[in-house]
């Protein structure tokens, strides 16, 4: 077996056996090398992280976790489906039908992790016949299939997915930290109603405080307006598919790889630029603009796709886009409970 490193426009063969010195002495020659001991340590951390990746992930790791983080992904997207202005008819006949195999694959037990997939998904199928039965009547034969099968587990105490109104409504704010951070919530339904730059701009000036590795700061935002320019970079990310187009604007937020320096600050970028994303959505929430993360976990293709839409520079890292807009005024929002078992005191 062999495999391939692109060295220029050529790629240089390189076999999967080669002893540590041969293997160092090619890297050695690749373009940009600086140091052989640094670009050896930098293939050592990614091949390490792919392989922790591979053997550990869900989607390797078949068991009852990454059975629950299926459920709870499913059963989220019912509840985006349900928080958007206008939700398609009967949406999510594959989602539902493939949610409701994961429930009854998942064991019969009071586990932390269990009860909660459990709870979010009959929550969210639950406010999912609530409400069509009440908007359109009679269920399709597909659904009514669907609610018996979630029907056997009527039993269950908590039922916490689903929908709700939006906490803070009409540009509110909290009264101190505690609820001001447990009031941002995820808004997908805006007025047509631009937000003024210049709030969005001030946002981002403060987002810029946030900590980052020696204070190299390296994150940035594009701020780009409702529009064809917005729908070109919206085409690119799978999530916002009935409200990215609504919003006043979507803000991609990228760092700058230029700003890590050593093979440990490989996955660094990832880091300094989600504390920036976070402190970027608490400072929109402290104006009243509401705001939707859009992932950007990306396979290699889609990322070109976006970098030739954009002419995006190679050296910035993609980290996330985000849709902001006024809340409307019956915004409702996703409940997404929170998993009780994740706090940890001290180290064993």
């Amino acid at each position: 077996m062999r495999r391939s490193v692109l060295r220029g426009r050529e790629a240089e063969r390189i076999p999967l056996n080669s002893t540590k010195n041969r293997l160092k002495s090619r890297i050695a020659e690749l373009p940009g090398a600086r140091s052989t001991r640094d670009e050896f340590e930098m293939l050592r951390g990614y091949v390490a992280d792919w392989r922790r990746y591979r053997r550990f992930s869900g989607r390797a790791a078949l068991d009852e976790h990454s059975t629950c983080a299926r459920v709870v992904m499913d059963s989220h997207r019912i509840e985006k489906g349900l928080a958007l202005s206008q939700p398609r008819p009967w949406f999510g006949r594959e989602v539902l039908e493939r949610l409701a195999a994961s429930v009854e694959e998942l064991p019969d037990n009071r586990d932390s992790h269990v009860v909660h997939a459990k709870s979010m998904a009959l929550g969210a199928v639950d406010d999912y016949f609530d409400y069509f039965d009440a908007e359109l009547g009679p269920a399709p034969e597909w659904a009514d299939d669907v609610r018996k099968r979630f029907a056997l587990f009527l039993g269950l105490d908590a039922r916490e997915g689903g929908i709700k109104q939006l906490s803070l409504p009409g540009g509110q704010l909290a009264a101190g930290f505690d609820e001001f951070v447990a009031s941002r919530e995820s808004v997908r339904s805006y007025t047509d109603d631009m937000v003024p730059l210049a709030e969005i701009e001030a946002a981002a000036l403060l987002a810029s405080t946030s900590p980052s590795v020696c204070n190299r700061q390296g994150s940035m935002c594009r701020i780009v307006p409702r529009g064809v320019e917005a729908d070109r970079i919206l085409k690119h990310q799978n999530g916002n598919k009935g409200f990215g187009n609504e919003a006043s604007h979507v803000l991609l937020v990228t760092h700058d790889l230029r700003t890590m320096l050593s093979p440990g600050e490989r996955n660094q970028a990832y880091v300094d630029g989600g504390l920036y994303a976070m402190t970027l959505l608490y400072a929109l929430h402290a104006r009243g603009i509401g705001a939707c993360c859009l992932n950007w976990s990306a396979t290699k293709s889609q990322d070109r796709g976006l970098r030739r839409e954009i002419d995006l520079p190679e050296h910035e890292l993609v980290i996330m886009m985000i849709a902001v807009g006024h809340p409307a005024e019956d915004a409702r929002v996703t409940v997404s409970p929170l998993r009780s078992e994740r706090h940890r005191v001290g180290i064993r």
